[in-house]
């Protein structure tokens, strides 16, 4: 049986991070085989990490600009990368992947640094072609009407929020999509995704 891919996505400053690490402490006791990775990635020696960096610092690396597309562009290399030689081998071998961030985050972020919307479609398009019949079998998007403890632009962070909420809505007709209220306390959010796990009949 092949695993199932679960992802989770949110704005910077949603909770995911600690969403997610709550998640694991609970799955990990499990008998079913579940690995915990992320977009770009964090992994030494991986194009991911190369990524992730590259975009945190840039400087460090030499560059001091960069476009919104261009930055996304990198992080669909990355995707692509972590796809062909870890996670889709992973699922095929029956390993259940839940995953930090999607392409959602390409579209949401690309959107809003006001990058080309068809350049955007294209990128995640060849992203699609890699998944190919691997759909998600879950996804989750965190949500709550501020950021944690960021000095973001409350106006540019609810353009976020309302992107990834209209995405989320477009995306529920093809795989089930769950809207968590991250506003109370990590352990309910996680209740409620373990709730929609269980829910999933296939696994």
């Amino acid at each position: 049986m092949k695993g199932k891919l679960i992802f989770i996505e949110g704005s910077d400053g949603v909770g995911k991070t600690t969403t997610i690490e709550n998640l694991k402490e609970k799955l990990d006791r499990r008998p079913e085989p579940y690995e915990f990775l992320s977009f770009p990635g964090k992994a030494e020696g991986t194009l991911g990490n190369l990524v992730y960096q590259i975009h945190h610092d840039p400087l460090k690396f030499g560059v001091a600009e960069m476009s919104g597309l261009s930055k996304q562009a990198l992080h669909i290399a990355a995707h692509l990368d972590a796809i062909e030689r870890i996670i889709g081998p992973k699922l095929d071998e029956g390993t259940n992947i839940v995953l930090d961030r999607f392409w959602w985050s390409t579209l949401v972020y690309g959107s809003t640094s006001g990058a080309n919307p068809d350049a955007l479609r294209a990128l995640v398009e060849a992203e699609k072609i890699l998944w190919g019949a691997r759909k998600p079998a879950l996804a989750i998007l965190l949500d709550r009407d501020a950021p944690i403890e960021r000095d973001d632009k409350l106006s540019d962070w609810l353009k976020l929020r309302a992107a990834y909420r209209e995405l989320a809505e477009k995306e529920s007709a093809y795989y089930p999509v769950f809207v968590i209220e991250n506003a109370t306390s990590h352990e309910e959010a996680v209740s409620q995704i373990l709730n929609a796990i269980d829910g999933l009949t296939t696994l």
